[in-house]
């Protein structure tokens, strides 16, 4: 019923406890296919990392057949083309999206992503919950309770002027899509970032809904540097910049913002003072990276390499 599709670089100990949690689903899914990009540090690296991957399937069930690597060169992999050669080898109705580093907080992720979009047959994909564990900083804390509430909801272009951009944010974290109708979108276009935003909005205005599942959890945040934040917001205003019809009538700034004294208001009211600064310094770096993101068109091609997280998309 569910294939599940995950992009892996340099996977860690948390792609081990992805697997492990996979493997103790109450729905299992049919095929869990893997698109591995090679490092070239060894030529026999894919062959040793599907070993390594089976062994630690076998250990919870006969894996032999569920079980599917695909090679991807470093200069090839973008967040949609990838992607959508993982989906194309799915079989399955449903295809579950999950990042490397998103780990299932338990064995009902995807009996619950299946639940809720069973009960709305027009959604085109439900996207879970994503929180942190006890090592994560506050303000790490509230940015995802920001980002992902705990009430589950539903999304239509009815809601446009409600909540504007919110309205078409979901994350190819974790994101499971109704096959068909991924197949009459287009699938996924080829971008430096927003993927799932762009393929949402397409949905949304060909008349789908988006399901945000609440009790589907997976543990996974980014303690990323303020060069690295910086990074990240220059490549989502570069998407941005580069799809106006997705989001030139849904502006993130003001959503921002409004994160920005929600997230210092509960730091300021916990007394957490070093975070409190630290962060305001945080969202100067996101800032300053989504503006630069907003004129890369005048900048030369060496300093967007330099300024993005994806380097190899620039050259």
């Amino acid at each position: 019923m569910v294939d599940v599709v995950i992009p892996v670089y340099r996977p860690d100990e948390k792609f081990n406890k992805l697997i492990d949690r996979l493997c103790r689903q109450t729905i299992l899914p049919e095929k869990i296919i893997l698109m591995y990009t090679i490092t070239g540090l060894d030529e026999r690296e894919p062959e040793r990392f599907m070993k390594s991957v089976l062994a630690r399937m076998n250990e919870h069930l006969d894996a032999d057949n569920m079980l599917e690597i695909y090679s991807v060169n470093k200069n090839d992999f973008s967040h949609g083309k990838t992607r959508n050669a993982g989906i194309s080898k799915c079989r399955s109705p449903y295809v579950l999206l999950l990042t490397q580093d998103a780990v299932p907080a338990d064995s009902y992720l995807i009996e619950n992503l299946l639940r809720m979009i069973d009960d709305y047959p027009d959604a085109s994909q439900v996207y879970g919950r994503q929180i942190t564990d006890t090592l994560a900083p506050d303000y790490l804390k509230y940015t995802q309770r920001f980002n992902y509430p705990a009430e589950s909801m539903v999304k239509s272009a009815e809601d446009y002027d409600r909540l504007g951009i919110k309205t078409i944010f979901c994350s190819d974290v974790c994101c499971m899509y109704r096959r068909d109708v991924f197949d009459y979108i287009g699938g996924f276009e080829d971008v430096i970032f927003n993927e799932d935003m762009i393929f949402a909005r397409k949905a949304i205005d060909a008349g789908y809904k988006i399901c945000y599942a609440a009790d589907a959890c997976v543990v996974h945040y980014h303690k990323y540097s303020l060069k690295q934040q910086r990074k990240r917001n220059f490549d989502i205003a570069v998407s941005q910049k580069q799809h106006p019809d997705v989001f030139g009538d849904l502006s993130s700034e003001g959503e921002g913002g409004r994160m920005v004294k929600t997230v210092l208001g509960k730091l300021l009211k916990k007394r957490k003072f070093g975070q409190f600064f630290y962060y305001i310094l945080l969202s100067f770096y996101k800032y300053t990276g989504y503006k630069l993101g907003k004129i890369y068109r005048i900048l030369p091609k060496k300093l967007c390499a330099k300024l993005s997280l994806t380097p190899s998309y620039w050259e």
